[in-house]
């Protein structure tokens, strides 16, 4: 029994739904939630998904009933009798058809169906893990655009008020030298430009994810900061116990191997080519004239052999098949390497994570008291700028944010190659 893995988004037009508007503020679980079947790159799994099922049908009516009605209305003159003496000689009848067998063709080419079939489905499905990871990782560009601009916008205030009292200080007084002053002037204007490409960032990263929630016309002007603890305290596994587990369950070489047991099939069928067909007819007739050589019913069995293909269609099918599976052969065997590769660079890059949290913590922590410091000096007046210190905290939020949502984004990808769901979505489901 093969069971059938549902595609929604073909049965409806995509121009013409109607898209509910995204919640404000926009949480993660919501963008997840939102990252359902009518994106584009899921519709294009999902028809692939639909036209293995088509051809799975096509392999299993193989051995179907055909009915053809037979009409021939017609008039004829008999050799017998002289002059063109035309009499009625229609006739009609109903023709019944059966395979009942192929030796084997019309089996392979169910199993070839089949396994592409569930190749298609588990195609989809990690598809639309993909599409998660993707939805995840907008999102937090999104928040981290926000946290850049921010600390570009500090950054660059801190610029521009040194700037202007040096050349404040330089026009009234002649404090400071022309050079310093266009220094000054430098940084302000190299830190505007930071800025700026801050604050575009900012819409782009918004119009990417938009684009990933197949909301392009609905830019999320405030996201909430997720709660990423399903990822937290993980401990890193060890390389060679995970790359035993990922080339047993990873979805893409699962997929890989479906399309190869699909492509065997296929070449099997195509070497029954010129198998004999076995099948049986049933006809019921009936004649305007009754002839003693016509029978009103008849049973035929039929053995269908072929002798020659002259064309040498058999051969070449047998030799595109044998090809298209080496192709897959091949194409496994280079999807395992990248996978070995990737593995050891999430893990290495997990390993990367782990230190660099500790020094954000670190730096969080130097930071606050930094900034507790300069509050103190300025409210004394010992200091006349305390925003540099607000700057360098906006640029500390910014590198422990990045730091969080790397290493989520870095468990949600292992967890994917190690086919497991996602953990945000399956914490919300045990809730």
């Amino acid at each position: 029994m093969v069971m059938l893995w549902p595609v929604p988004a073909l049965a409806q037009d995509p121009s013409t739904m109607v898209r509910p508007a995204l919640p404000v503020p926009l949480t993660l679980l919501d963008a997840l939630t939102f990252a359902g079947e009518s994106h584009p790159q899921l519709r294009v799994a999902e028809a692939a998904v639909g036209l293995a099922e088509i051809h799975l049908r096509e392999a299993q009516a193989s051995y179907g009933i055909d009915v053809t009605l037979d009409l021939q209305p017609r008039v004829a003159s008999r050799a017998t009798l002289r002059g063109a003496n035309f009499e009625n000689d229609s006739r009609y009848g109903i023709v019944v058809r059966k395979r009942l067998s192929d030796f084997g063709r019309s089996t392979s080419r169910r199993k070839a169906a089949a396994t592409a079939m569930k190749g298609e489905e588990l195609a989809y499905r990690l598809a639309r893990d993909q599409h998660a990871i993707e939805v995840m990782e907008r999102f937090f560009a999104v928040i981290l655009a926000d946290l850049r601009y921010q600390a570009d916008d500090e950054s660059m205030t801190v610029s521009f008020f040194r700037y202007k009292r040096l050349a404040d200080r330089q026009q009234r007084f002649e404090q400071y030298s022309e050079l310093e002053v266009k220094e000054r002037e430098a940084d302000y204007r190299e830190a505007f430009v930071r800025r700026l490409r801050s604050d575009l960032d900012r819409r782009e990263t918004r119009n990417r994810l938009a684009l990933a929630l197949d909301h392009p016309d609905q830019l999320s002007g405030d996201l909430e900061m997720p709660d990423l603890a399903p990822y937290s305290g993980r401990e890193i596994p060890d390389y060679h116990e995970l790359l035993e587990q990922v080339l047993a369950k990873a979805p893409v070489l699962a997929v890989l191997h479906e399309q190869v047991a699909s492509a065997r099939a296929s070449l099997a069928a195509a070497g029954k080519h010129n198998t004999p067909v076995l099948s049986a007819e049933f006809q019921a007739r009936d004649y305007a004239q009754e002839i003693g050589s016509r029978d009103q019913y008849r049973v035929d069995l039929k053995m269908t052999v072929p002798l020659m293909d002259g064309r040498r269609l058999g051969a070449t099918r047998v030799a595109r098949a044998r090809n298209r599976l080496y192709q897959l052969q091949a194409q496994l065997a280079a999807a395992e390497y990248r996978l070995r590769d990737h593995l050891l660079e999430i893990v290495h890059q997990l390993q990367i994570n782990q230190a660099e949290q500790a020094a954000a913590f670190a730096q969080e922590e130097f930071r606050s008291y930094y900034q507790d410091r300069s509050r103190a000096l300025y409210e004394l007046e010992l200091r006349s700028d305390l925003g540099d210190a607000q700057a360098h905290v906006a640029e500390t939020m910014w590198r422990s944010a990045r730091v969080v949502f790397e290493r989520a984004l870095l468990w949600a990808e292992l967890d994917a190659l190690l086919g497991r769901p996602l953990a945000l979505i399956q914490g919300r489901q045990q809730q």
